[in-house]
């Protein structure tokens, strides 16, 4: 095929391509306005094979909408490969393509150089969450331009990455009345309908008013890019969060339109979704690596955490991999290594980052209530105190982990998924019938034993082996309280949320009055951000260098030692609420950087003793620098 498909300007001419394999005749419908039923031009489309229709001409139809009409067909389906789309806000999502002007100052914007994943500090966060709160001190709250307002927070806190929560344009509203969701909404945005245009609703100049259109015109365009140009500046990387292997089984996709069963596995469930993509197929293996290439040239977007990747089949995934690299070869590539297949070893082979939910299950556990981790001074499912450390270490496979180097191993403890850090933390530890109180601050404010908790979690993330992700908010021990909403009947308002997909409130807003009650877990993890950066032994060391170390006479004490040519750093931790831990140090003077209750770049105090014992559920960063080692 001599044009690519979509909609693109080529030496003076315009190029419409679209892949119809069934259709006898197509017809290029453009419209005044999003809304019309009846176009104001219809011109028809040529047979090119393969199952592609083409029509071109000299016309520049910048500004214009425009949709496909098959066969004899009442209605009119949108071009899969929209870079703009104005929907109409109810779950059909009835849509029409908009042709945005295809003009681009990036004023020498480049992407963030990021040789080694490793050196990251990911900070995974939702563009409403993070501004829509009235706390959040953005005056463009809910909006790619409110997240710019933000970047300083980012910066105070010392992330270096942001992983946003799918912004590729999505099925947002659910049938109503539908039994299985109260809030009839995706707020989260895990249903993919367009894979090449932004969120529309995401603009200052679109909505998600029901029964409306949200029509930005290409604005959702520019007010992203310059989202990503604004973090650039700030030396943030840009990270999207994207769903490839299933889309919306509620709203009118033009993937179903067009060609179902080339597109749609429509009867099969391996995402737990419904309709996953048939992605072996070659017309969707190729809509899929023309979307990252797109993402990542239209928007310079520095990498991609891949949804549910164990449904996508191995071409495509190695496909996607050598389209990134070659367009940046410091592309960052991680993803979920399950659906379908429960495959990091594989995954992590071909050169993915992995979610390690090992990492995340052994840290504190399965569930709050009666499958608590090693952070509550107890042992995950097979973990026990001499297999833990490899958790900390990098999770090698060689240590009978699952990677074959920390630099694939997606160090985590909470996410988007499930309980925050801080929920999870509160209901292991407060009486049940307590767990929310009448008084919000009374909630928020952490005890003694949980902020412990969080600072010993904080520790160990930010001195473990490989990359790091955080979620938004567990720096102040975030809360997902279930607000009531007027004329939603949910039963579990006033409960902790596990599951807040459905939730455009402040069940999921980020309120940062939170951040000043507990102001000083906030402080601990800029001070351990500051500390990582300017340790890399603390998460990309030579594996080869490398030692678990335990405690003489504690079960929860133990930690690891690891040398480089400049220092050696060794990493201690005890979680046990009963008993001290003592470690062997060896001759010479250490230098302390980090306790339970401060973590520095230079040393808090020298420890010239061998000998060192950490009380019940403390903590210890030792550094004794020297000079050039022989390997």
């Amino acid at each position: 095929m001599k044009h690519p498909t979509g909609c693109h300007r080529i030496d003076g001419r315009t190029y419409f391509i679209l892949y119809a394999p069934y259709a006898k005749q197509v017809r290029l419908a453009f419209f005044a306005h999003c809304e019309d039923g009846e176009p104001e031009a219809a011109f028809p489309m040529r047979a090119i094979g393969g199952g592609y229709w083409e029509y071109s001409d000299i016309q520049d139809f910048t500004g214009r909408y425009y949709a496909f009409r098959l066969d004899d067909g009442k209605d009119y389906v949108a071009d899969p490969y929209a870079r703009s789309v104005s929907t109409f806000n109810d779950h059909l999502q009835n849509a029409k393509a908009y042709i945005p002007k295809d003009v681009c100052d990036w004023e020498g914007d480049v992407f963030v150089k990021t040789a080694d994943p490793r050196d990251l500090i990911i900070y995974e966060c939702h563009v409403r969450d993070l501004t829509a709160h009235p706390e959040s001190g953005a005056k463009r709250g809910g909006s790619y331009a409110g997240v710019e307002e933000k970047i300083d927070y980012l910066l105070e806190l010392g992330v270096n990455a942001v992983e946003f929560l799918p912004l590729m344009h999505f099925a947002n509203y659910e049938p109503p009345k539908n039994g299985w969701n109260p809030y009839a909404y995706n707020h989260w945005g895990y249903m993919t309908s367009f894979f090449f245009a932004p969120a529309n609703f995401y603009s200052r100049a679109g909505t998600k008013e029901f029964g409306t259109w949200s029509d930005p015109r290409g604005a959702e365009i520019d007010e992203l890019r310059s989202l990503v140009k604004a973090l650039h500046k700030a030396k943030i990387s840009v990270i999207m969060d994207v769903v490839y292997n299933h889309i919306s089984q509620y709203n009118i996709n033009p993937l179903r339109l067009l060609a179902e069963d080339q597109y749609l596995r429509l009867y099969e469930n391996m995402s737990g979704c419904g309709n996953d993509t048939r992605n072996e197929s070659p017309v969707m293996s190729q809509l899929i690596v023309d979307s990252v290439v797109h993402w990542m040239k239209e928007f310079h977007i520095d990498g991609f955490r891949l949804d549910m990747a164990g449904v996508l089949d191995d071409p495509v995934l190695l496909a996607i991999r050598q389209a990134a690299v070659a367009v940046n070869p410091d592309v960052v590539l991680a993803g979920e290594p399950w659906g379908r297949r429960y495959f990091p070893e594989h995954m992590s082979d071909m050169g993915f980052g992995v979610w390690n939910d090992t990492y995340r299950n052994g840290i504190k556990g399965e569930n709050p209530a009666d499958r608590q981790g090693f952070l509550f001074g107890k042992w995950e499912k097979d973990l026990h105190r001499d297999n833990f450390v490899r958790l900390l270490t990098g999770s090698l496979r060689k240590n009978g982990g699952l990677v074959p180097s920390s630099k694939y191993s997606v160090n985590y403890i909470a996410s988007h998924d499930g309980y925050t850090l801080g929920d999870f933390i509160r209901i292991a530890l407060r009486e049940k019938d307590k767990t929310v109180l009448p008084d919000r601050d009374a909630h928020i404010r952490l005890s003694a034993e949980e902020l412990t908790l969080h600072r010993i979690a904080a520790f160990m993330l930010f001195c473990s082996q490989g990359m790091l992700m955080m979620h938004a908010g567990q720096e102040y021990a975030r809360s997902k309280v279930i607000v009531p909403v007027k004329g939603v009947r949910d039963p579990h308002a006033g409960e902790l949320d596990f599951d807040s997909y459905a939730k455009d409130n402040e069940t999921n807003y980020m309120d940062f009055r939170d951040r000043d009650i507990n102001r000083g877990l906030f402080d601990y993890y800029r001070q351990l951000i500051a500390l990582r950066k300017a340790f890399p032994e603390l998460r990309s060391a030579d594996p080869d260098r490398i030692a678990a170390i335990y405690a003489e006479n504690c079960e929860f004490g133990l930690g690891y030692t690891v040398r480089s040519e400049k220092r050696r750093c060794m990493v201690l931790v005890n979680t046990s609420a009963e008993n001290d831990a003592a470690f062997d140090l060896g001759e010479g003077e250490w230098q302390v950087h980090a306790t339970l209750e401060k973590a520095a770049c230079d040393p808090i105090r020298s420890h010239p003793d061998p000998r060192i014992v950490l009380t019940p559920r403390s903590v210890c960063l030792l550094v004794k620098p020297f000079g050039p080692v022989t390997p």
